[in-house]
C-alpha cells in the first residue's frame, strides 16, 4: 500500500503548480507583446518610441497646451497628430499666400466648436476670399492658385478636393490697373519690412502697423457668412459657383439641404458637455 503525503505538502505543490502558471502567463504575454508590437517592455517603452509614434500618443492623450493653438499652425504637423495609417504623403503647404506668411495654413483657433470647418476652408481658399469682401457684386473676379509655384488658372477640376489639392480660390479685382486685392507690389514690401523689424519695434508702432497690414481687410462682422456661399438658391450664393468651375452636381451638393439647411435651421448648436472640446491649462 502506496504512503500518501500530508495534506500539507500537497497544498505546497498546488500553490506552486498556480504561481508557476500565472508567472509562466505573464512571461508568454511579455513575449507575444514584444514581438507583436516591436516594442520593449517596461518604463523604457516612452523614450524608445519613433517621433511620430510619440505624436500619436499625445493624440491619445489630449494635445498639451504648449503645444495646442499658435504652435500648431504648420499643417504639415497637424497631418502628422492626427495620421492614424503612417502615410508618408506630405501636406502641401502654402508658400505664395501673403497672409499665410504671419498666420500659418490653420488660421482659425478661436471658436472650438467651429474651427475645424473654417480651417478647412482655409485649406482650398485665401483669406482673402472671405476675409475682403467686395461690395459691389461682381467687382472680383475669381483665380485658382498653386500653393507651390503660384501658377494661376480660371477653373481646376474640382476632382482635386478629393485629394490633396495643389489650388487655392483667390479674388481679383475686376477692373482697375492693379489686379490684387491684398498682396500688392507696396503690401508685400511693407509686411516684409515689417517682419524683419517687429522684434526692435515699441509696442504703439507695431500696433500701428499691424493695423496698416490689415486695413483692406473686412470686420469679422462684415466678412463673408457661410450661408452667403451655402444658399438654397444657387444665383444668391456670394461666389460665382459656375465661374470657378463646379459642375452642377458640385454646386447642388455646397447649396444642398446637407449644408444649408443646416446653417439656416441651426443657428445655435448644443453640444454635451463632455463631447465639448477642451484643452489642458
Amino acid at each position: 500500500m502506496s504512503k500518501q503525503r500530508p495534506a500539507f505538502v500537497r497544498y505546497l505543490y498546488c500553490l506552486a503548480g498556480i504561481a508557476f502558471l500565472v508567472y509562466s502567463t505573464y512571461i508568454v504575454f511579455i513575449l507575444v507583446m514584444h514581438i507583436w508590437h516591436h516594442a520593449p517592455h517596461g518604463e523604457a517603452h516612452a523614450d524608445s518610441l519613433s517621433k511620430e509614434d510619440r505624436l500619436y500618443q499625445e493624440m491619445l492623450k489630449g494635445v498639451d497646451a504648449q503645444n495646442a493653438g499658435l504652435a500648431y499652425k504648420d499643417i504639415g504637423e497637424i497631418h502628422k497628430l492626427y495620421d492614424f495609417h503612417k502615410n508618408e504623403a506630405k501636406a502641401v503647404t502654402d508658400s505664395k499666400n501673403l497672409c499665410v506668411s504671419c498666420h500659418g495654413d490653420v488660421p482659425h483657433d478661436k471658436k472650438k466648436e467651429i474651427r475645424a470647418f473654417l480651417n478647412m476652408h482655409a485649406y482650398f481658399m485665401a483669406c482673402e476670399t472671405c476675409h475682403i469682401k467686395s461690395e459691389t457684386p461682381g467687382d472680383h473676379r475669381y483665380v485658382w492658385y498653386n500653393k507651390v509655384t503660384g501658377d494661376e488658372k480660371s477653373s481646376i477640376d474640382t476632382g482635386f478636393f478629393l485629394e490633396d489639392t495643389p489650388y487655392k480660390l483667390m479674388p481679383l479685382n475686376r477692373g482697375g490697373e492693379e489686379p490684387r486685392v491684398f498682396d500688392t507690389g507696396a503690401m508685400v514690401k511693407y509686411v516684409g519690412e515689417f517682419k524683419s523689424k517687429v522684434g526692435e519695434m515699441v509696442p504703439a508702432a507695431k500696433s500701428a502697423s499691424l493695423k496698416v497690414i490689415h486695413r483692406p481687410m473686412s470686420s469679422l462682422e462684415n466678412s463673408v457668412k457661410c450661408n452667403e456661399c451655402h444658399n438654397s438658391n444657387i444665383n444668391e450664393a456670394y461666389l460665382p459657383l459656375r465661374e470657378i468651375g463646379y459642375n452642377d452636381r458640385r454646386m447642388a451638393q455646397i447649396v444642398g439641404n446637407e449644408v444649408a439647411g443646416m446653417i439656416d435651421r441651426y443657428k445655435e448648436f448644443y453640444i454635451p458637455s463632455f463631447l465639448k472640446p477642451s484643452e489642458e491649462k
